[in-house]
């Protein structure tokens, strides 16, 4: 069973580094939209488990909304620890797949997931790079197939990559626009509401 899951930070604390481009209601606003992007894109995909790591309340109830589960992952400042504590959930829950999906996927589409998903058929790891060599997404074949090694300061997307080879597995990094392009500083905010139509109505300070 493939299980994907998208961590959330709490809507007081997500996206902090937009702050200076918009103010905060349609920051919160921004999280919950391109949640419920990606939680459309695992379903358009086919992905019947499907849940939001949170401990938000309000996102939970999104998640539950948009017909997937929720649950608190342990914790929320080290995103290593987190996505360790939802591996161990998923396999508890019997998946023998992951697939850990960021949540800041505005061009996201189902096929976007489907591209992972026949990259999984082949690949016990599957990669998929952000626009900064960064990860946005892992689907691991088990859910702890490899250390997880997120960080903003590092292309971790690569060190994804060598800890793979490290342990005798061959990794596949999928490079799509859909998966690549994530939302993180208050530039990333122009180009989405002049690029994006679903965006276009996104509130920029002045």
């Amino acid at each position: 069973m493939l299980m994907a899951v998208i961590p959330a930070k709490s809507l007081d604390r997500a996206k902090q580094r937009l702050a200076p481009a918009v103010p905060d209601a349609a920051r919160r606003d921004l999280v919950r939209r391109m949640l419920v992007q990606g939680l459309q894109a695992l379903a358009g995909a086919g992905i019947a488990a499907r849940a939001v790591a949170t401990r938000d309340p309000a996102l939970a109830d999104l998640a539950r909304a948009q017909g997937a589960a929720a649950f608190d992952p342990g914790m929320e400042g080290d995103l290593n620890a987190a996505a360790a504590g939802i591996a161990a959930h998923a396999r508890r829950q019997g998946a023998t797949s992951l697939l850990l999906l960021a949540g800041d996927l505005p061009w996201l589409g189902a096929d976007d997931v489907v591209a992972l998903i026949d990259a999984a058929a082949h690949a016990p790891v599957v990669i998929a790079e952000a626009k900064d060599g960064g990860t946005n997404a892992l689907l691991l074949t088990p859910p702890d197939a490899i250390p997880f090694a997120f960080a903003t300061a590092a292309p971790s997307a690569a060190r994804h990559a060598e800890l793979a080879r490290s342990l005798g597995l061959t990794p596949t990094i999928v490079r799509r626009i859909g998966l690549a392009r994530d939302i993180d500083l208050p530039a990333d905010l122009a180009a989405l509401r002049a690029e994006h139509a679903a965006y276009r109505d996104l509130a920029l300070v002045a």
